[in-house]
């Protein structure tokens, strides 16, 4: 009953932990945003297709990375051939 409680209470303590790092960078992140000059639309249209391009390759590879999977590429090479005597 005790290791219970403990591994509750652990679990409980690192949730807030993390949820107030999570708060901590996200108000730092705004403060920083709005304390910036806006960009011109142009860096935002950059911006914009940087991160669809990046999002369409990082989909690629993981597809690629299921497709090899499930072919059997991923398995060790081997062979039915005997040694030489």
């Amino acid at each position: 009953m005790t290791e219970a409680i403990v591994h509750n209470t652990r679990h409980w303590l690192l949730s807030a932990a993390l949820a107030a790092l999570l708060v901590l960078a996200v108000w730092y992140c705004a403060s920083v945003w709005q304390a910036t000059s806006p960009m011109p639309l142009y860096r935002n249209v950059i911006l914009g297709v940087a991160v669809v391009l990046m999002f369409v390759i990082g989909s690629g590879l993981t597809a690629l990375m299921f497709y090899s999977r499930r072919k059997g590429y991923d398995e060790p090479a081997r062979s039915d051939r005997r040694p030489r005597e």
